[in-house]
This record gives C-alpha cells, sequence and structure tokens, in this order.
C-alpha cells in the first residue's frame, strides 16, 4: 500500500509542476488583441476614412484627402475599451501598405487619466520587413513613423519609446498601465490616398521585450551633411550612442559595426565609422550608412553630400573661381623673381647677419675701452688723496 501511496504522491507532484511550468510558460507569450467592431471609432479634420473589419480579424483602413485644400490633414482610427496594460512593456501588429506613397503614422495610447502617449522623436521603433525579417531601428520625425510605399511587416513599439504627447520631458518614463482607448494616427498632405491594413496585434511582456526596450534610445551620431571635396578626402567620423549592456553579458556593450546600406562610388566607410568620400563622389547627392548592432539590428543614417562653395564662387566679373588642380599648383608656386629664389634668401639673412656684427662689435669694443679709462681715473684720484693723507 505505502509503495502505492507513494507512486500516487509523486504523479501529483509532478502534475503540479508541470501545470506551474505551463503557467509561466503562457504568461510569458504575448496575448493577442482581437480587434471589436462595435468599439472601432473614427476621428479626422476633413478626409474621407473607411474602416473594415476583415474576416482574417484585421482592420483595413482607407484614407483619401482628393480634392481638399493645401495643407496637412489627420486621421485617428482607434479601439475604444477599457484595457490593463500593466504587465506588458512593448506592442506589436503587423502592417500592409496598399498606397505607392509614403504612409505616415505614429501609436496614440489613451490613459484613463486621459493623457495621451505617443512614440517620441528621439525614440526608436522596430519594423521587420516581411521580405528580409531583418529588424531595423528607426524613430518618428516630427512625430511620424514613415513607412516605405509598399511595407509589409511587424513593427513593434517599446514602451520606453513612449512619452506623454507634448511632454517631451516624460519620455521613457511612462507606462500605459490602465488605458481607455488605443489606435493609429495617420497625417499626410492634400490629394493623397492612403490605404493600409493592421492586424495581428499583440501584447508583449517585459521579460520578452526586453533587447527592444534597450534599444529604443540608440542612434548614430555625426554630420548629418559633409562637403564633397574638389581635391584630396573629405572624412567624418560617426558612433552610435544610446547603447545598454547586452541582458546575457551585463558587463559588456553591443557591437557595432558600421557599412553602406548601398554602394555608392566614391564612398567607404570602415567597421569603426570612419565614414571617407572622395573627389570621384561628385555624381553623388547622399549616402546611408548603416550600423550593425549586436549582428542583428540595423540602424540606418542618411547623410546629405552638399557640393563645394568653392566651385560656385566667382570673380567680380562674373568668372568662376575655380582652385587649380594638383598639377597647377607647382606653376602658381613657382617664383618668378630672382630676389625670391632660395639661394637669394640665404644671402640676405647672411648680409643682415654680416650688418649686425659690424654694428655690435664695434660697439662691445667702445664700451670696454670707455670702462677701462674709467677705471684708471679712479685709481690715480685715490692714489692722490692717500698721498695727502700721509703728507699730513
Amino acid at each position: 500500500m505505502s509503495t502505492k501511496w507513494q507512486q500516487w504522491l509523486l504523479v501529483a507532484i509532478l502534475t503540479g509542476l508541470s501545470s506551474l511550468y505551463l503557467t509561466a510558460t503562457v504568461s510569458a507569450q504575448p496575448d493577442q488583441l482581437q480587434w471589436s467592431e462595435r468599439s472601432i471609432k473614427v476621428w479626422d479634420n476633413g478626409p474621407k476614412v473607411q474602416s473594415q473589419l476583415n474576416r482574417n480579424d484585421s482592420l483595413q483602413i482607407n484614407t483619401s484627402t482628393q480634392g481638399l485644400q493645401k495643407g496637412y490633414y489627420s486621421a485617428y482610427v482607434y479601439e475604444l475599451q477599457n484595457r490593463d496594460w500593466s504587465g506588458y512593456s512593448e506592442l506589436r501588429f503587423s502592417i500592409r501598405s496598399d498606397s505607392d506613397q509614403t504612409l505616415p503614422l505614429n501609436v496614440v495610447i489613451t490613459r484613463t487619466d486621459q493623457s495621451a502617449l505617443t512614440v517620441a522623436d528621439q525614440r526608436n521603433v522596430i519594423l521587420i520587413p516581411k521580405a528580409t525579417k531583418e529588424p531595423k531601428l528607426v524613430h518618428p520625425v516630427d512625430g511620424l513613423i514613415r513607412l516605405e510605399p509598399g511595407f509589409e511587416g511587424e513593427v513593434r513599439v517599446p514602451f520606453s519609446s513612449l512619452m506623454v504627447r507634448n511632454h517631451a520631458a516624460t519620455v521613457g518614463l511612462v507606462t500605459p498601465g490602465k488605458m481607455l482607448s488605443w489606435g493609429i494616427t495617420m497625417t499626410t498632405t492634400e490629394n493623397a490616398q492612403l490605404n493600409y491594413r493592421v492586424g495581428n496585434i499583440k501584447l508583449v511582456p517585459r521579460k520578452e521585450a526586453t533587447a527592444e526596450n534597450q534599444l529604443s534610445s540608440v542612434m548614430i551620431k555625426g554630420d548629418e551633411r559633409v562637403v564633397k571635396p574638389v581635391a584630396g578626402e573629405s572624412v567624418e567620423t560617426y558612433t552610435v550612442i544610446g547603447l545598454q549592456p547586452t541582458e546575457s553579458k551585463a558587463s559588456e556593450m553591443p557591437e557595432v559595426h558600421f557599412q553602406l546600406a548601398h554602394p555608392v562610388q566614391g564612398v567607404t566607410i570602415t567597421t569603426g565609422g570612419l565614414l571617407t568620400i572622395g573627389t570621384d563622389a561628385a555624381k553623388a547627392d547622399s549616402v546611408t550608412i548603416r550600423a550593425l548592432v549586436d549582428q542583428k539590428w540595423n540602424l540606418d543614417y542618411t547623410v546629405k553630400l552638399d557640393r563645394s562653395t568653392a566651385m560656385q564662387m566667382k570673380e567680380a566679373d562674373g568668372t568662376p573661381r575655380f582652385i587649380p588642380s594638383p598639377g597647377q599648383v607647382p606653376k602658381v608656386l613657382e617664383p618668378s623673381n630672382v630676389w625670391l629664389q632660395p639661394w637669394m634668401e640665404w644671402i640676405i639673412r647672411i648680409g643682415l647677419l654680416l650688418i649686425g656684427l659690424m654694428v655690435v662689435i664695434p660697439y662691445w669694443l667702445w664700451r670696454k675701452l670707455q670702462h677701462g679709462s674709467q677705471a684708471g681715473k679712479q685709481r690715480s684720484m685715490n692714489h692722490r688723496r692717500s698721498k695727502r693723507i700721509f703728507k699730513m
């Protein structure tokens, strides 16, 4: 009986441990969110906006500003439903753009205290194109994340990239917590037609989104504009800032390797970030440098290549003032007068030295004679005084 009782006890313990493991595993997995057609709302300031929930639980959004006056127009499609996002640190969703135009958007999360959270300009989101599966770190510009025409893939929004709208000091210091709504806002100009689909929405627990949150403030630092050289080379150094130690190696920073996103004639960059631009890059207007962080995350930075202003300067009569080529420099600097010859310079120096000696030596001899005569007179006077004393 005792043996059977021990077997039953062992089975019960194993069953309890397995259930705890399954619970922990499930809690660490992203939670899938489902759109509710009744809770989907739309706000706009002029454009025509249509939203439709498809069978695969993706939301089709069509926005048109055709025929509107010149200006900027916004549309906000959101889900009005109370949720608690306290245990999560990242929002993920898939998006497919069916437009041939850039899709400018951002995420807006409204909390129960009525404050609206959005992605800050100086923080990153992660884009993972479906075609390449290569994660790319991008940050909003003027409050908008710009997706290239036809983009299809996943967007990851680390909560460490959020801030309270219009309060830059709150960047990285806020979390959604209990919220009233969340949605996607879009801003574009007149005569635009933007069609896109949003679905596969997930909330990711803190542990699984650690890497994305650590990369939220990573940026490339360096000059945004570099002058193309007329002769020689232009050199500029770029670095990656905002890195944090990796989760696996707490004392080590992630490795960073620089490269060109696309080859450009006359432009090279070392793995350490030294950008070199040669004279054969005259036709290039820009170059995109890419930093590969921890052999996984891509970070791009576009550098404008400006023409040298020296090539655009003109004389008073309108004649272009060009910098001479290296072959012309010796001719420009070649002395045309005998007084500028090197041997003539040495003769002048020696002559000045001799003139100086001719003045200094006689003066020194004269001072020496003067000093000697004054000393003789002094001795003679002292001798006469001594004789007078003895006579007395």
